[in-house]
Formats: structure tokens, sequence, C-alpha cells
């Protein structure tokens, strides 16, 4: 059955994936949610992206394909490297899949349609992966916290037993991380254009991310996983998580 898809997904249309670099990769997350991609999102993605991955909400590829790159230059040669595509929208599984060979075409791609929250296809029984990604994903998936978090749960279920989940999502609020846990800043409340973004992407149901809560999803990877690691760069949110509980 074709999962149906989500109004976060239906957006990444080919003209969107078109620009998805310059809009995401170099203005979004650097000067809207203050968070770099060169000196944040990307080097995180580097550290933990294994041989064998599986990279779970895809945009257009750009990760996997410069965290290659990247690697292929610093050992001097490209690495026998395994990609497993999975996303709701299938303009973006072909556009990453051709991007990815285009850059890398030893690279081994495979692409699966599916829902992250939802049990994956029975394509991927019993496959595992050294490493999964769920990036700039979960501000795209409409439901409460601990429905999104489902997304980890799956993710366990395909992930070797020295596995690392790992990823980043937008935030609705300024949160902060204290001994207690992550809380709301009152006194750093959303404004200018990441205000006006919050509301103009809530508000067409490509975001729904005003009631995330970091410390459900924390809660939800301690329940998954042995050992997690979080922090916030700005308004975005980072996790790591290794050795799936079972």
């Amino acid at each position: 059955m074709v999962p149906a898809p989500n109004a976060g997904s239906i957006r990444f249309t080919p003209l969107v994936l078109l620009i998805y670099d310059w809009y995401v990769i170099r203005i979004s997350a650097p000067h809207i949610w203050k968070c770099s991609t060169k000196k944040f999102l990307l080097p995180f993605f580097v550290e933990n992206f294994s041989k064998r991955h599986i990279d779970i909400g895809v945009g257009n590829g750009y990760f996997p394909i410069t965290s290659l790159s990247k690697i292929q230059a610093s050992e001097g040669a490209q690495r026998d490297q395994h990609i497993t595509l999975v996303d709701l929208s299938q303009h973006s599984l072909d556009s990453a899949k051709q991007r990815i060979l285009s850059h890398h075409p030893k690279v081994d791609v495979r692409t699966v349609l599916a829902d992250a929250a939802k049990p994956m296809p029975a394509a991927l029984d019993g496959e595992k992966f050294n490493s999964a990604s769920q990036y700039l994903l979960l501000h795209h998936m409409p439901g409460p916290t601990a429905a999104k978090a489902q997304a980890f749960t799956v993710a366990r279920q395909h992930l070797t037993d020295d596995g690392v989940l790992f990823g980043a999502t937008v935030l609705g609020k300024v949160w902060e991380k204290t001994p207690e846990g992550y809380r709301v800043k009152t006194e750093a409340k959303v404004r200018g254009i990441a205000s006006f973004a919050l509301g103009f992407y809530n508000k067409r149901g490509v975001f729904d991310n005003y009631g995330e809560d970091p410390n459900v999803f924390e809660d939800v990877l301690r329940r998954e996983f042995e050992e997690v690691e979080s922090h916030i760069v700005g308004m975005v949110f980072f996790f790591k998580a290794r050795r799936p509980r079972t």
C-alpha cells in the first residue's frame, strides 16, 4: 500500500527541490533558525554517517552528497557506501537518488516510499544499518511530539546493536537546556523573520512544530536507546542515540 502524503511532504515539488540548497541550506538554517549548516549541521552529519546508512526524510540529498565529498577528500578515495533513502515524497526520493549518483556514481542507493512514523514496508524486513539520520524532518511531520517520536522507534528497529540514530529539527519556540531539562526561554521570544517564517509554514501545514517539546523527544530516545545526547543551536534541536534497546 502506498503511504498517504502529508501537507509537509507534498510541498517538496521539483521546483522546491531545485532551490533547496540555496534556500534551506544557505538561507533558512543560518539566518532564520540561527544554526549554521557549515559549522553545525554538516559536521554533525559527517561525524555520524556510516558506510551502511539509512536516510529518513531526504530533502534533495544534500547532506549525504556533501558528507561523502568531505569524507572522500579527507581519505583520498571514495569509500564503499550503501544508502537507503526513505521519504513520503517520491519527488524527493527521485531527486536525491539522481543527485547522489551524479556526484558519487559508485554509491549503492536504494529508495523506499514510506512514512517515518509507521513500520517500514516489507522491502526493509530484517534490514539493519549502522547509522540512521532524521535530518530536518520532524518539524514537517503533523501531530504532537509523542506521535512524531514514533519515528525513533521505527528507526531503532533497523539499527545494528552498535548503531546510531541522529538528527536535527527546527523547534517552534526558543528553548534552552538546563540541569533539569529543556525549558522555553520566555524572555527570548521568537521575533522578526523567524516569527514570520514559523507562522507562514505552520499555517500552510509545511511545518507543525509550535508544540514540539525536546523533553518528550529525549524521553522517547532514552526509552529506545542506551546512550542519548542532545543539544540546541539557535532554534535547532540536535540528537544522537546509540545502542538500541532490545
